[in-house]
């Protein structure tokens, strides 16, 4: 595998240190702007540790619907991390940042290998693209809301789950490819995807030895996984197909915008990009129908699966809510992933120098615009958002309802769960007079 910039060899440390700078920015970013206190879908946590401190927490409180979600793991998780920390939330955004960190070296780690092994010559600039979309201050939401656990690991098991599924090999992996499957499906709603994309997986990939029993095994955990979420589920928002039958052109403008958002989270531009990434994948389908290299690209397809069925899945749930939604950053930790694996199926390609330098010049200029637009209104709309409430309750004073509804819907609500904490010195309450 050979690193070139534009047919010039590179230096390596400075790739390392370009490879680098998002992830330093992101953790910069949390440490600066993450407040330890919650906010929104956070505070419904807070029920939890009052049950917790009075043993009183049962099975289905953690297994209890949250929206469309049942955050069972992620539940785990945060329980742990109030225990460690008195509930500082900002364990919760470190958490989440050390999940991506490893999915993202995970990923890298998988597509340096698929290069090496089809020996194709990688546009050095492409390392630090990579970081530059993962790492982006564009998923402003999911950097400053521990809630957004849900998602990132989510991903974390799915993504690492199709390559070891796609692998294949031992039993090991494929035993583990169904435990990442139910912490993913008991994560995030659209996990449940993930079993009928293994099932295409395994039918392509798995060995003929032991295959059929994988394949019966696969839908048992399946049918299991899938009915246990399902018994008592109810969807938070119905689809609206009768609305999108009658906005068919909004409706496309909504998924494009979806696709698009990685790379410019303004709703009036992020469809341009979304048309980008299907010209992309429409330009790699037709080289691999050529060569016939499509067998080592399988956990990418099916990672470009899972994101387009969450895609469809969302813009019907959420379509009317307005254009304005389907930019939304906190979706950003999912489809990055469809721009991550676009982005490891280009070298295949093998383009011409002109089109190398038309593609960095896109990506670098868009990135770096959502990396600073993005950190501007993620300061803005989170940051200052609970900065006033903050200030008052490590004052040794009650945040006014003004200030208690910028981080809750309800500040009656919010006002009884803000009393627990403090009289328990949990939170932000941990350190006031």
């Amino acid at each position: 595998m050979r690193l070139t910039f534009l047919n010039t060899p590179v230096n390596r440390h400075l790739l390392l240190i370009l490879t680098l700078l998002p992830i330093i920015i992101v953790a910069v970013y949390i440490f600066f702007m993450g407040v330890n206190l919650p906010l929104f879908d956070q505070w419904e946590n807070v029920p939890l540790l009052m049950k917790q401190q009075q043993s009183q927490i049962t099975f289905g409180d953690l297994f209890a619907q949250h929206n469309e979600h049942r955050p069972f793991f992620p539940r785990l998780i945060w329980l742990a991390l109030a225990g460690m920390s008195r509930y500082n939330i900002t364990y919760e955004l470190w958490f989440n940042f050390l999940l991506a960190l490893g999915t993202f070296a995970f990923f890298m780690n998988r597509s340096l290998g698929l290069w090496s092994k089809l020996e194709v010559s990688i546009p050095a600039w492409l390392l630090p693209i990579f970081s530059l979309l993962v790492f982006n201050l564009g998923q402003r939401e999911s950097w400053l809301q521990g809630f957004q656990t849900v998602m990132f690991l989510g991903m974390a098991c799915v993504i690492v789950g199709l390559f070891l599924l796609a692998e294949d090999k031992n039993w090991l992996t494929y035993m583990t490819a169904i435990l990442l499957g139910i912490v993913a499906s008991y994560s995030m709603v659209n996990g449940a995807y993930y079993w009928p994309i293994g099932f295409i997986v395994l039918a392509l990939s798995a060995l003929k030895t032991g295959k059929t029993l994988k394949i019966a095994l696969w839908i048992l955990a399946s049918l299991l996984s899938t009915g246990f979420f399902l018994n008592g589920w109810q969807p938070a928002t119905s689809p609206d197909f009768a609305y999108i039958l009658a906005h068919i052109p909004e409706w496309i403008i909504w998924v494009l915008n979806f696709l698009g958002a990685p790379l410019m989270t303004f709703w009036y531009v992020a469809w341009f990009f979304g048309i980008v990434s299907l010209v992309l994948f429409t330009v790699i389908i037709h080289h691999l129908y050529q060569t016939g290299q499509w067998r080592p690209l399988i956990p990418y397809f099916a990672i470009i699966l899972f994101v387009l069925l969450t895609t469809l899945t969302v813009s019907f749930g959420r379509i009317g809510f307005g254009l304005r939604q389907s930019t939304a950053s906190r979706y950003l930790t999912i489809s990055v992933w469809y721009w991550a694996c676009l982005l490891a199926l280009l070298p295949l390609l093998n383009l011409r120098r002109l089109y190398q330098y038309t593609v960095f010049a896109l990506l670098t200029v868009s990135l770096s615009a959502l990396m600073v637009s993005g950190g501007w209104v993620g300061y803005v709309r989170s940051y200052q958002r609970l900065l006033p409430a903050y200030q008052a309750v490590t004052s040794g004073q009650m945040p006014s309802d003004e200030m208690l509804l910028l981080i809750y819907p309800s500040p009656d609500i919010v006002r009884d769960r803000l009393e627990f904490l403090c009289e328990n010195r949990l939170s932000a309450c941990e350190n006031r007079p």
